[in-house]
């Protein structure tokens, strides 16, 4: 199985048709055909069902289109790198999930002034797709809370842990309490993002705040804008759409008015961590031997 057969095998699954897919890579119908053949050999499995009206990806084809991806993006990654190396370091590219930006970017400014000549790109999303775009060799590692993904497949270390509160209209009852036992939220509503965005958190925030079977019908409302931003999440709680979180530590200014913020009881913490797959790149393991000093562990499982 050869970089070229699979960069002809992903053409051809993408565009559906031979002649179509041999255009787009300048080679003659019959050679893409032939390549094809000849991998499906190698195989020993049938990757496209051939019809008049063009092809189809078998359960076998569509097994491999996703590592043929995988490969064919590490291998253009791999000629970059070498191509670059003498000039520029390279640049590690970071997901951080939403709401852990703040944090991520301090710890990553304090890293950067103590090793100017590291390159770090970082992009803002969701948990679940920071994950994926680790898996899927799209970024080399994520800054993730701790329950939206500690996965048995990536490594990680835990890199600072902050307390939550909660967030309540400043007129309301639990707005006089110094700290809020869980046992008192039973008949609130809580403002959330939604749980497809980050299932572990979900779960782990919805458990501490709501420890019984399940919450009944309409008491977890989903944040309208869910990467909108802790304000977004603040103005809802002030207009009396439910009680929410907030992490005082991270030190965000939101201007929302009308919100008190409380500890909880028991109380609640989140670990920020940072996730990679193995083997753990060069590049990466001096990121973090500044960012988290000592042998990276598998993340915590929490909740």
């Amino acid at each position: 199985m050869e970089l070229r057969q699979l960069r002809y095998f992903v053409a051809v699954a993408e565009e559906h048709h031979f002649g179509r897919a041999a255009s787009r890579l300048r080679i003659a119908t019959p050679s893409l055909s032939q390549q094809i053949r000849v991998l499906e050999r190698d195989l020993h499995a049938v990757l496209l069902d051939r019809d008049s009206h063009g092809v189809a990806l078998t359960p076998a084809g569509e097994a491999l289109l996703q590592h043929a991806r995988a490969l064919l993006s590490r291998a253009q990654r791999a000629r970059d790198d070498v191509r670059s190396a003498e000039i520029h370091p390279r640049c590690l590219s970071i997901r951080v999930t939403a709401g852990a930006e703040t944090l991520f970017g301090e710890l990553l400014r304090d890293l950067l002034r103590r090793a100017p000549v590291l390159r770090v790109s970082v992009a803002m999303t969701h948990g679940v797709d920071a994950l994926h775009a680790v898996r899927q060799e799209r970024a080399d590692a994520a800054a993730v809370w701790g329950g939206a993904g500690a996965e048995s497949d990536l490594s990680g270390v835990t890199l600072r842990e902050v307390p939550v509160h909660l967030a309540v209209p400043a007129d309301h009852r639990l707005a006089r309490e110094r700290t809020v036992p869980v046992g008192e939220l039973a008949d609130e509503t809580l403002v959330l993002f939604p749980r497809e965005l980050a299932p572990g958190l979900w779960d782990r925030l919805v458990g501490h705040l709501l420890p019984w079977p399940a919450p009944r019908p309409g008491q977890v409302v989903t944040d309208p804008d869910p990467l909108g931003g802790e304000a977004t999440l603040l103005t809802a709680v002030a207009a009396g759409g439910g009680l929410g979180l907030v992490a005082p530590a991270l030190g965000r200014r939101t201007g929302v008015a009308g919100i008190a913020l409380r500890p909880l009881d028991p109380p609640l913490r989140l670990a920020l961590d940072l996730v990679w797959r193995e083997p753990v790149d060069p590049v990466l393991q001096q990121l973090l031997s500044l960012l988290a000093p000592g042998s990276p562990t598998p993340p915590r499982r929490q909740g």
